[in-house]
């Protein structure tokens, strides 16, 4: 632990010293729309205008073209030509080191101005400060409100007064608890750990795990299916996450598999299979993200066969599933996990003070004493909330269209694609969740296994231990919503986007990806921010290449999407990676860090076996054998079998 926390202080502090300047043109593109809609709105036209757009003599004149075209579309009536007795609106552009000026007249009479500062290196402070805090104290809620007040203080001008204000008002109350996406979230994980209360206490599963260990003999079985749970359930990634690490945590802790390797096997199946998935809540939102810029290049093929292209070069994610397989099947294990691993075959399965995201209130509900260990009265409601799930996505995805399919869509591809793309997927899980839990009452209550008083203790205990785990969780969606605001992702762009060679180009994606969903803790949100800043520049950049335009834009595209997922699996203050502490009933700290040794093995792996020669024209199935035999060598040689001393 203390040579982790050297580590990343030395990280935190080399990136500001060693980093690059910020590209100060593309800074002031993120604040040309604002300040142009100002301008617009100042100049008091009601009606068309002749717009002339000029920029300073280093501003690209495809800038100042992408500038009119914004002023037209903000007019009322748009643009036309001189002379048709109209008003003469002339915008000058000056993008400047600390300051983005846009100045304008009207029938060149007097000149206006509107300014906005850039984005500067102050919108890294507050998930730095955040991350490292976490780290270095374990202390995970007073890290994210300390990362989220600083933000909120910057926001409000650097008053700490104020900034505490708009840290309540903003971000806990509008941003988060009034968010009904979130809510939603948050309702799912609440009616997920419900079901597993009642069902725990009234035998299902104990039930199950009978049946289960009928074929599960050792604790490397154990991961295994665990394992495969996490890639069956392929449909969504908050789904995955919490139904496979409380379905299989009471297996795990059986065969004494340390809760930070349960932890690791949930967070590392869930957003890979997820992403890579074709059929997911997440295609429709990748494919969003670079589908517009598709057309801009000129690419006609369609964007979800764009996306299958990318498929061979998503190195990220398929190392890490290949990398948990092998670590399974080898019993091998090194660093922090070799320890956790280590003490939990010696009995102790979270570290000696460890303060799991789940009192023991809901890992150690007993069953009722007397009751029947029936394995149906555990799968059936589990089978439901998978069902439902299912369910309430084409339902909800289909109504959302035009031309709603009937039932026979079910068996085409493309129309389960355009179904899931419009799916609530929160809805979904939160239904399936509760669906889940009173088809469980019911059946425990038909057999008399338990009464409604009982039904309501079994739940309640299991729910409020969830306190905890939820303040964390809105106080990373509030940091998240922070980061946003003051244009956090932005500025990583800014300060990399210079690297141009067609060579380096998709390692230089990748690597920013990591660093700006690292420091977010949302792939989402960094797919959104660096895909359309990126496929146009892959384009031109890969007719230099030797994979062709077309060859490098889909590696990018795949360099974006995996990097966006490394940092969401690092990130102390990702959801999903908070969300599968919560599942897992593990420490937070404890399942980051000895999560990232093996996530950053992965990360290396995919650069220098996939991202580096594949844009040297490396085939990818020699990439991905060259990234297999690396990761086997690595467990080969560093790694240990944490059992052997009890041999």
């Amino acid at each position: 632990m203390k040579r982790l926390r050297i580590g990343t202080l030395l990280l935190l502090l080399l990136i500001p010293l060693f980093a690059p300047e910020a590209d100060r043109l593309y800074l002031f593109e993120q604040n040309l729309d604002p300040l142009l809609e100002e301008a617009v709105g100042r100049s008091g036209i009601t009606r068309s205008a002749a717009v002339r757009v000029t920029g300073t003599a280093d501003l690209p004149p495809s800038i100042a073209d992408e500038a009119r075209d914004k002023v037209c579309a903000l007019l009322p009536e748009g643009c036309t030509k001189e002379g048709s007795g109209v008003p003469a609106l002339d915008i000058t552009l000056e993008p400047e080191e600390r300051l983005s000026t846009v100045r304008w007249s009207v029938n060149g009479g007097v000149e206006h101005r509107v300014s906005r500062k850039n984005i500067s290196w102050t919108s890294l402070l507050p998930p730095f400060l955040a991350i490292l805090v976490a780290l270095l104290f374990q202390r995970t809620i007073f890290a994210l409100a300390l990362g989220v007040w600083l933000g909120s203080t910057i926001v409000a001008g650097w008053n700490p007064i104020i900034g505490l204000w708009v840290f309540l008002r903003t971000y806990v109350i509008q941003k988060a608890l009034l968010d009904s996406f979130r809510i939603e979230i948050i309702g799912f994980v609440v009616g997920l750990v419900a079901l597993v209360g009642i069902i725990s206490r009234g035998g299902g599963v104990q039930g199950m795990m009978r049946m289960i260990t009928r074929i599960v003999k050792s604790g490397r079985s154990a991961q295994a299916a665990t394992y495969l749970m996490g890639i069956v359930i392929f449909f969504d990634d908050y789904a995955n996450t919490i139904l496979v690490g409380n379905t299989m945590r009471p297996l795990t802790d059986r065969f004494r598999i340390a809760r930070e390797k349960l932890a690791y096997i949930v967070d590392s199946t869930a957003a890979p299979v997820a992403g890579l998935s074709l059929l997911s809540t997440w295609i429709a939102y990748e494919v969003s993200q670079f589908a517009p810029q598709l057309t801009e290049v000129g690419i006609a093929e369609n964007p979800y066969v764009v996306f299958a292209r990318t498929i061979p070069y998503r190195f990220y994610s398929i190392f890490t599933l290949l990398f948990i397989l092998a670590g399974i099947v080898m019993r091998r294990e090194f660093g922090p996990m070799l320890t956790a691993r280590r003490r939990a075959c010696a009995g102790k399965l979270s570290r000696p003070g460890a303060r799991p995201m789940v009192s023991d209130a809901m890992t150690r509900v007993q069953p009722k004493e007397g009751v029947p260990y029936r394995w149906w009265n555990g799968l059936l409601p589990l089978v439901v909330v998978v069902l439902v799930t299912l369910v309430m996505l084409w339902t909800t995805g289909n109504s959302a269209l035009e031309k709603p399919y009937g039932l026979g869509g079910v068996f085409s591809l493309q129309a389960l694609r355009e179904v899931i793309a419009g799916a609530s997927s929160t809805k979904a899980i939160a239904a399936g969740a509760w669906t889940g839990f009173f088809l469980a009452a019911i059946l425990l209550l038909s057999q008399r296994i338990l009464t409604p008083a009982e039904i309501a203790r079994a739940a309640f205990s299991s729910t409020r231990a969830l306190f905890f785990a939820i303040v964390i969780l809105v106080l990373a969606w509030c940091i998240g919503g922070v980061c946003t605001d003051l244009g956090t992702a932005h500025y990583l762009v800014a300060l990399f986007r210079r690297s141009l060679s067609p060579l380096l180009y998709p390692t230089v994606l990748f690597i920013l990806s990591c660093l700006v969903s690292f420091s977010t803790g949302s792939s989402w949100s960094t797919m959104a921010i660096i895909l359309p800043n990126s496929v146009v520049l892959a384009y031109l950049l890969g007719a230099e290449s030797v994979l062709g335009a077309f060859g490098l834009t889909v590696v990018s595209i795949g360099a974006v999407l995996e990097g966006s997922i490394f940092g969401d699996h690092c990130s102390p203050i990702s959801d999903t990676t908070i969300l599968s502490s919560v599942s897992s009933a593990v420490d937070h700290i404890d399942h980051v860090r000895t999560q990232i040794p093996y996530a950053v093995t992965s990360m290396i792996v995919a650069l220098l076996c996939g991202y580096l020669p594949a844009a040297r024209g490396v085939p990818a199935p020699i990439c991905l054998g060259a990234g297999v035999i690396t990761l086997v060598l690595v467990l080969r040689i560093i790694g240990r079998d944490p059992e052997d001393q009890f041999k």
